[in-house]
């Protein structure tokens, strides 16, 4: 089964590719190793879930994984064939790719039918770090993909860095952060690194990085992409004026999202859902295992969890429109606190976290969620 179409218009598509040539040690995705038999079969269920919501027209389409490019040049032309004519005029199509599977004819077929942004997991530049995380590229590799992608006309295109890996150095990170300035990328996703109890670095017991480093590494980023023209528009994401993603900021904005493919979310009016992760289920027509009915109050919730991530926050006047009260009133007293700390700030009916309030930011809303 899958939630009942809404009548109101959906602007943005996600779809979940599961499969990988290799596992990573960090990932906490819903992947599994890549088998093409298994990849046919997935397809066949994918383009069923697909159908059944009677998608007409979205603004985003955005095909994660998992690695997509994982796929055959076969397997990747269906899949974009199949969602190429439910993009709208201007619509922004987004691709990730791995950086060894990203070949020439890929980036080729993917340019032709009709995919304008991509995103290489990129994750460092560094020998050891990437062979300790398990990734299979380097850095001459790298750039003849980014080369590449420019070639054929990609633009813009996002860049992943993860920083916190396990020995990292200030000056492995630094170098890490002028290799991928030096690809001028419109895009720069970074995330701390995050470890997970079934991942191998989480079988291995990997340490997460202190406190106070992790807040150096982030304080490096930020500075330096700030430097280079880049605005942190979400917490752990930076782009050149024009650039941001446009898909991901429907999550931020709260706004709803189809979500199809294995594990995959969604969030429709009043509901948000979760696929089922057990992939023989959904070969055999299972599709959502967690269902939320979103009352008001949880939108709400969702909405401030959501909008504090963006560094513009949120305008009262739109909080006031979709809630039927003010803001101030309501959360005077976490205001009161939350400002004097500086941990947010308000400026022209806008508010939003402060630089510190962003590094901070779980606590910042569970604070305003409680004291209201």
């Amino acid at each position: 089964m899958v939630p009942t179409t809404p009548k109101k218009k959906i602007n943005s598509l996600y779809v979940h590719i599961p499969f990988c040539d290799h596992l990573c040690h960090y990932c906490d995705f819903t992947k599994m190793l890549y088998v093409e038999d298994w990849a046919d079969r997935y397809l066949d269920r994918l383009f069923d879930e697909l159908d059944r919501y009677h998608i007409t027209s979205v603004d985003t389409i955005y095909v994660g994984g998992g690695t997509p490019s994982a796929l055959t040049e076969k397997q990747l032309e269906r899949l974009l064939t199949r969602l190429a004519p439910l993009l709208a005029p201007e619509g922004e199509f987004t691709v990730e790719a791995n950086i060894e599977n990203a070949t020439k004819d890929k980036l080729t077929l993917m340019r032709r039918l009709g995919v304008n942004r991509l995103s290489f997991g990129i994750q460092s530049f560094d020998a050891k770090l990437l062979t300790h995380m398990n990734r299979r590229h380097d850095e001459e590799q790298t750039r003849k993909a980014v080369a590449s992608a420019r070639e054929l006309g990609f633009r813009p295109i996002n860049g992943d860095l993860i920083y916190d890996l396990p020995g990292q150095t200030m000056k492995q990170l630094q170098e890490d952060i002028d290799k991928m300035l030096s690809l001028n990328l419109e895009h720069i996703s970074t995330y701390s690194l995050s470890v997970h109890p079934h991942t191998v670095y989480g079988l291995r017991h990997v340490k997460v990085a202190a406190s106070d480093t992790s807040r150096k590494h982030y304080d490096l980023i930020l500075t330096r992409l700030r430097e280079r023209g880049y605005r942190r528009y979400e917490v752990s994401n930076y782009a050149l004026p024009g650039y941001e993603g446009r898909h991901n900021l429907t999550y931020w904005n709260n706004e709803f999202y189809y979500g199809i493919g294995l594990g995959a979310s969604g969030y429709l009016p009043g509901l948000r859902y979760t696929n089922t992760k057990n992939f023989r289920a959904y070969l055999s027509g299972v599709t959502v295992a967690e269902r939320e009915d979103v009352t008001l109050k949880d939108e709400e919730t969702y909405y401030l969890m959501l909008k504090l991530r963006l560094e513009q926050g949120f305008l009262e006047k739109d909080f006031q429109n979709r809630f039927q009260y003010d803001f101030k009133e309501k959360y005077v007293k976490a205001i009161r606190k939350l400002t004097a700390c500086g941990w947010l700030q308000s400026e022209n009916g806008r508010w939003y976290a402060s630089d510190e309030g962003l590094l901070v930011l779980d606590r910042l809303v569970v604070t305003l969620l409680q004291e209201n």
